[in-house]
């Protein structure tokens, strides 16, 4: 709340942005690629090199809203916001910056903003309402005849915004949480996951890669105990 480059009125339904003083400073950077010299302190200004590629970034949460719009199922950050006493004042981020409804809007600031990227993220749960492949939620991927898929990437281990249950139901190991010493046991997947690492990426298993042949006993993270 403190940081960022727009302020956002939470209390009006629209959620109108304001031009904070870090936008119009960090325009000045873009438009002069850098830093220009300074008498005072010279020796830490300059340029940077003229392919230098500017750019900003939100979090699906932070911004989106929507919280149950178009069929979207809950995350763990909805789950948690929603339980009494966890967040301060017990705010959400049902609305937040309401960018799921206003992208031209944010197209717009990024523009004015001269940037020429931006990193943004997407609630799975958005896409994948009961966090398995079974049902894909088409809104969520699909926008005036866009189809984003081919340009996002999830990470295997976390993004942050995982949907409610998902480690529970997966993850790599379950968690004996009536043990005070709350012991894992290895999930098969704890395996699948390994091999992968170990092959640094996903070899045709008709290959034969030295990579995907069973690991010697003891070794292998499904016959490590915690």
């Amino acid at each position: 709340m403190g940081s960022g480059l727009y302020q956002v009125d939470f209390t009006k339904a629209d959620r109108p942005r304001t031009w904070k003083y870090s936008a119009r400073y960090y325009i000045d950077i873009v438009k002069q690629n850098g830093f220009p010299a300074g008498e005072d302190e010279l020796p830490l200004y300059g340029h940077f090199r003229d392919d230098m590629m500017w750019s900003t970034a939100t979090a699906s949460y932070q911004i989106e809203g929507a919280w149950r719009a178009d069929g979207k199922g809950l995350s763990i950050w909805d789950t948690f916001a929603h339980t009494p006493l966890r967040v301060s004042n017990d705010d959400t981020g049902d609305v937040a910056c309401d960018s799921y409804h206003k992208p031209d809007e944010d197209v717009r600031m990024l523009q004015n903003l001269g940037v020429g990227f931006y990193r943004f993220s997407i609630s799975w749960s958005r896409v994948l309402p009961d966090g398995t492949t079974a049902h894909v939620n088409e809104p969520a991927y699909l926008l005036d005849g866009v189809d984003i898929r081919g340009y996002t990437a999830w990470s295997l281990m976390d993004n942050l915004e995982w949907a409610t249950g998902f480690a529970e139901q997966f993850g790599l190991y379950f968690v004996n949480r009536s043990d005070p010493k709350l012991t894992r046991t290895p999930k098969v997947s704890v395996q699948t996951f390994s091999t992968i690492i170990r092959c640094n990426g996903f070899p045709d298993p008709k290959s034969g890669h030295e990579c995907l042949k069973p690991q010697p006993e003891g070794t292998s993270p499904a016959s490590v105990h915690f």
